[in-house]
């Protein structure tokens, strides 16, 4: 069979792999995309020697990948596996011989709970559904809220069409655009009209981030286990790696006696799009905490906010002035056991981008 285990022996190769085809970059490979690689494969906490990663070796050349991080749930005092799949690539010289498929389905013949991935594009959506894969709606739905409206609609052109004129038009229509953004900013009854905050704002450490996923995740049926070591483990990968921005904004929020009252984690990205990676607190105070989020974000010169939003709360992103989409990234799953699916479907279960292997992603 040349499905295997991923061997430290191969990292070259799957670096290759991950820089030349899935990245479609030139050039030699950087050291840190290797270094990176055997870092999330071989040293992350949740190793799992029964839920390895992937490769399809075909005459002592490794064709494809596809790598897999192991998480663990809680459901009824009971502990869930989950192996998230991502990074998964076939060299193009190899496609015909079936080396995706192969991969998929040894990877879903595995020992978990649960299959899952949380940024299939469309392609591998239908691939995945094909194979027994469900769309899991409830975790699908984007939100965007526009900051800087000018400058965040000549960004997404440049963003979409990826060419040197797109490029130079934004680059020109800046001074315009901020300008237009300025006025914006200042009318009266005007979505983009800043104002501070009511709550307050310290920074997040990891022991009040586990109490603050501890005390406010709501009543959900299935949650993330996480302990000091591995979430400590996970936010200093993610800022290492700066895979969705600049660096991590963390903030917990209190009220004015000194109450905690919820938290936030998004990607820093002045002049582009910040990525939210969790929000969450008191049901009552969630368009507070959104309002501050709005804020920080704002006055780090971001042009707008993106993320993820649990469909509960949809009225109060709503009323913030966001609007929704299922086109950021699909929530994709398989399992074996219905009622972990249908936990799923209606929403039943307390995860954020910080709980799939979205958060994984590389810079560079």
């Amino acid at each position: 069979m040349p499905v295997r285990p991923l061997a430290e022996d191969d990292i070259p190769q799957v670096a290759d792999l991950y820089w030349k085809v899935l990245r479609g970059r030139k050039g030699a490979t950087p050291p840190a995309v290797r270094s990176s690689l055997l870092e999330l494969y071989f040293e992350n906490p949740w190793i799992d020697g029964s839920m390895p990663s992937l490769v399809y070796e075909e005459k002592g050349k490794i064709a494809g990948f596809l790598g897999v991080i192991p998480r663990r749930m809680c459901f009824g005092g009971q502990t869930v596996r989950i192996a998230y799949g991502g990074n998964f690539v076939v060299h193009p010289n190899f496609r015909t011989t079936l080396a995706g498929l192969h991969m998929l389905r040894t990877y879903m013949a595995g020992p978990q709970d649960l299959s899952q991935t949380d940024s299939a594009n469309d392609t591998s959506r239908a691939l995945l559904e094909r194979l027994g894969f469900t769309t899991i709606l409830a975790y699908s739905v984007h939100w965007v809220r526009l900051l800087r409206p000018a400058r965040s609609l000549t960004f997404a052109l440049s963003q979409l069409t990826k060419n040197a004129l797109a490029d130079s038009l934004e680059f020109v229509s800046k001074p315009f655009c901020n300008l237009a953004d300025g006025l914006a900013s200042r009318f009266s009854g005007s979505p983009f009209r800043q104002s501070p905050p009511s709550l307050t704002a310290k920074e997040l450490d990891v022991e009040m981030l586990l109490n603050c996923m501890t005390e406010f995740r709501g009543g959900f049926s299935l949650w993330p286990e996480y302990d000091a070591t591995s979430l400590r483990w996970l936010l200093d990968f993610m800022e290492r790696m700066k895979g969705h921005g600049k660096s991590l904004r963390k903030l917990v929020l209190r009220d004015e006696n000194g109450s905690v009252v919820g938290w936030y984690i998004y990607y820093r990205n002045p002049g582009a799009f910040a990525e939210v990676v969790q929000l969450g607190g008191v049901r009552k105070r969630i368009p507070q905490i959104l309002d501050h989020l709005i804020y920080d974000a704002w006055s780090d010169g971001a042009i707008a906010l993106h993320g993820t939003v649990d469909r509960q709360l949809m009225g109060d992103f709503s009323q913030s002035n966001c609007f929704f989409s299922c086109r950021g990234g699909w929530t994709v799953a398989h399992s074996r056991q219905p009622t972990f699916l249908e936990l799923l479907h209606h929403g039943d279960a307390f995860l954020s981008r910080l709980d799939g292997e979205w958060c994984f992603a590389f810079g560079g």
